[in-house]
Parts: C-alpha cells; sequence; structure tokens
C-alpha cells in the first residue's frame, strides 16, 4: 500500500481530498471502525480505495437485521442463507490483511453449512484472530437467542475439523447456538494458551467440562442455557469472572481465587441461594453479583445470607406473576452494606393483580444508583421501589424502564403500549416521593 493524496473538481473548484492524503494505516484504522458492508462501498471512490478495505483488522458478518426480516415475514430463509454464504466466502477471499482482530458470524446457519463453517474458523486461525465469535440463532418462533429451549438446528463443531494445534493469537472465544462438547472446548483451552474469555450459549452437546489449571491466563467463563450440563470443574487460576445458567451442578470451583464477578441463573440459582452461606468463603471478594430465576416461589423462603461486604453491584432477573412478592429479596439488599448500584429486570408473565403490602426498611448508607427495567408499575414493582427510596438514605439517581426486557434490541423494543404508559404514570408519582436532588429518568 502506498501513501498518495488526490484532488476533485467541484464545480470548476479544485478541492484537495485530505482523507485520502492519510498514510494507509490510519485509513485502515477509520474503515475498521465501519461495518463491513460500509467498508465495502468505500471501494467505488477511487482506485486507491478499491481494496483499502480488504486489510480492515475486524472481520464482522452481522445479520441480525436479515433474522428479523424472516421473522417479520419481510424475507425468505432459504433466499437470504445462500446470499450470506456467498457475501462471507467473497469477503474471505478478497482480504488481504496479514491478521484479524475480530472474526464474527451472526446468522441463522444449519448442518448443511458445515463445510463453510469450518473453512471459516480455519481462516480465521490461520490470520492470528484475537477474538472469535460464532452465533447461529434461529429466526423462527420467537427472537430465538434469548431463552433457546426448543426448536433449536443442531450445528455442530467437532475438534477434528479445527486443523491446529497451538494458537498463541485467541484471546475470546464465543459460540453461540453451537452445539459443542466439553471435549472439543477443553482442545481450545489447552491448545490457545493465551485465552482470556471462554462463552458458550445454548449447547445441547455440553454435558461435562474441565477448565484445565494450564489455562493460566483464562479471565471469565461463561457457560448460560446449557441445559443438559452435568458438571463443571474450573481449575483457572486466575479466574475473576463466572458466568453460568443451567441445571444444578456441584460446586465448579478447584484451587482458583475468589471470584470478582458473578452471575448465576437458572435451577442453580435456587440451590446456589439456599447455599451461600456454605460457600461464602469463596465470595469474599465478591464485587457484582446477578441472580437470575424464573420464578421467586419457594426460590427464597428462609434462606440465609452472609455479608457481602465487598458486592457494589446487584442485578436481580426475576421472571414473575404479579400477585408474588420481591420484597423477599429485601434481606439480600441489606447484607451488601457497601452497594453502590441496584438493578432490577422484570418479566411479568402474568397479571394477577393484588394490593400493596406494607413493610419496614433499614438506612442503606451507600446505595446511590437504582434501575427498574421492564417496570410495570404494579404493586410487585412498586413495593419494591418504595422500599429503595425510603431505605437508601444516599439515592442519586432512580431509572424506570418500561420496555420488556426479553425485546430489548428487537425492532419491537419500543412498541407503544397501553401498559407502557400506565408504567410511567405510576413511575411519576413514584417521583414525588423522592428526596430533593435524587435523579428521575423514566425512559
Amino acid at each position: 500500500m502506498e501513501k498518495t493524496s488526490e484532488k476533485v473538481d467541484k464545480g470548476g473548484l479544485c478541492l484537495e481530498d485530505h482523507i485520502s492524503g492519510l498514510p494507509d494505516v490510519v485509513i485502515v484504522s477509520i474503515l475498521s471502525l465501519l461495518t463491513m458492508k460500509e467498508a465495502g462501498r468505500t471501494s467505488l471512490l477511487s482506485k486507491r480505495w478499491r481494496y483499502m478495505w480488504t486489510h480492515i483488522t475486524g472481520l464482522n458478518f452481522d445479520a441480525l437485521h436479515v433474522i428479523y426480516e424472516v421473522l417479520l415475514g419481510n424475507k425468505e430463509l432459504e433466499v437470504e442463507r445462500p446470499l450470506y454464504l456467498s457475501w462471507v466466502n467473497q469477503v474471505l477471499k478478497l482480504y488481504n490483511g496479514p491478521s484479524i482482530d475480530q472474526f464474527r458470524v451472526q446468522f441463522d446457519l444449519d448442518e448443511s453449512c458445515r463445510f463453510d463453517i469450518d473453512n471459516w474458523v480455519n481462516f480465521a486461525i490461520e490470520k492470528r484472530v484475537k477474538r472469535l465469535e460464532l452465533d447461529f440463532p434461529v429466526s423462527w418462533g420467537s427472537t430465538g437467542y434469548n431463552f433457546p429451549d426448543t426448536g433449536r438446528i443442531t450445528n455442530h463443531l467437532h475438534s477434528l475439523s479445527l486443523g491446529f494445534t497451538i494458537c498463541n493469537s485467541l484471546t475470546n472465544l464465543l459460540l453461540a447456538h453451537v452445539n459443542v462438547t466439553g471435549q472439543v472446548l477443553e482442545y481450545f483451552l489447552t491448545n490457545c494458551p493465551f485465552l482470556e474469555q471462554l462463552s458458550v450459549e445454548a449447547s445441547d452437546c455440553l454435558v461435562n467440562l474441565k477448565v484445565p489449571n494450564v489455562s493460566i491466563k483464562l479471565k471469565c467463563l461463561e457457560i448460560i442455557y446449557c441445559h443438559y450440563v452435568e458438571s463443571i470443574e474450573i481449575s483457572a487460576m486466575n479466574l475473576v469472572s463466572f458466568k453460568y445458567f443451567g441445571p444444578k451442578i456441584g460446586l465448579p470451583f478447584k484451587n482458583l481465587q475468589e471470584p470478582v464477578e458473578m452471575y448465576i441463573g437458572g435451577e442453580y440459582c435456587k440451590y446456589l441461594i439456599y447455599n451461600f452461606l456454605g460457600i461464602s468463603s469463596y465470595l469474599s471478594q465478591l464485587e457484582s453479583l446477578t441472580l437470575h430465576m424464573n420464578s421467586i416461589k419457594n426460590s427464597i423462603g428462609l434462606a440465609k445470607f452472609p455479608v457481602f461486604n465487598k458486592l457494589k453491584q446487584l442485578e436481580l432477573r426475576i421472571s414473575a406473576i404479579e400477585n408474588e412478592d420481591l420484597m423477599v429479596f429485601a434481606p439480600l439488599i441489606e447484607a451488601c452494606p457497601f452497594l453502590y448500584k441496584f438493578v432490577l429486570e422484570l418479566q411479568l408473565s402474568k397479571f394477577v393483580r393484588r394490593k400493596r403490602r406494607r413493610f419496614t426498611s433499614r438506612p442503606h448508607q451507600y446505595l446511590k444508583v437504582v434501575e427498574f427495567i421492564g417496570f410495570a408499575g404494579l404493586a410487585i414493582d412498586v413495593e419494591l421501589a418504595m422500599y429503595l427510596i425510603k431505605s437508601a438514605v444516599m439515592l442519586e439517581k432512580i431509572t424506570f424502564d418500561p420496555r420488556n426486557p426479553l425485546l430489548i434490541g428487537s425492532p419491537w423494543e419500543f412498541m407503544e403500549t397501553k401498559e407502557k404508559k400506565t408504567a410511567r404514570k405510576r413511575a411519576k408519582y413514584l417521583g414525588t416521593k423522592l428526596p430533593a436532588g435524587v435523579a428521575l429518568v423514566i425512559l
């Protein structure tokens, strides 16, 4: 590549093209900030720009918008899938960069695409990829990528097809809606010594996983919506973040330092809530905790919590019906004396109206930021909001967001409903209960 400058004749005036005068490495950096299709369009600017985009460091083949169009009935998967395969293959054929920072594929691909997928993975590894992401969400039924319980296409990634022994470049591996076994994951962990993040979502083939002690660089492990997991053993000494949503398993931690961030959901969440005291030694350094459960009933009961002296952020992701009681989480909030931020993400599955219950509150000296996502303005969440308004004596900001959590990021995210309007009215009412100086945000 060479450094040149060009002049453009516009209306009899000769204007110098300062962008084309920049060094190639700077232009490539700028193009890397664009989407793949935007970067590709710059090839029409001039001869110099024709192949400039083929050196960008990030190959992001995100086509989630097409999947939404299929869901809406505006496009057909049988037509779009071959077009997607052709697009990716054509870009890889033209690519001239020596290495890539990110290789991301996101589209509804099935077993018939295995040959292409294997070639893409091998291409990325040969280009010394740092961040490899494969995401194959389905495009029928619901949005599919949130709770992939049924109707999942079987996509397999086999270790025999990977074609590499050692990959010193890979730092992040994310596999979503890819049926991958524990054996394959251990293959990556063993042969990618600098892997820092491993994320697996919605794999029906994952049953047992052992994270070997050779994974000294691994900092973040995420295993979510893998509903057939039976055991996980982690020996990664430097792990600081553990995210798990799935069936009940034994304590996964072995020979490692206490995690700083934890996300726990599914059946394992209920088990953990009743066993927090038994594993408190593993939680002494915890700064961020997210609990994700599909129901409140029988999930808290008489559970006792250790004191989380370092916890700064607590997030509850709850699916519930209106007559359930979020106030059962008050003891957990009070067990976090230095909590700075509290987030509730509420998904109401059924409306059974009831009256608000009375409660007592204890002063909380450090809680300053509160967020309600999926705020309905009903007894179930208004009670908790009032509790936090009264107890958080140093509160600085409270946000009420009436959007359905499952629809955030989708075309239906901002669809206006009667329920949202009602929720905003209730949020305004709660705003009148705030002390002077507290910022109220209603989305």
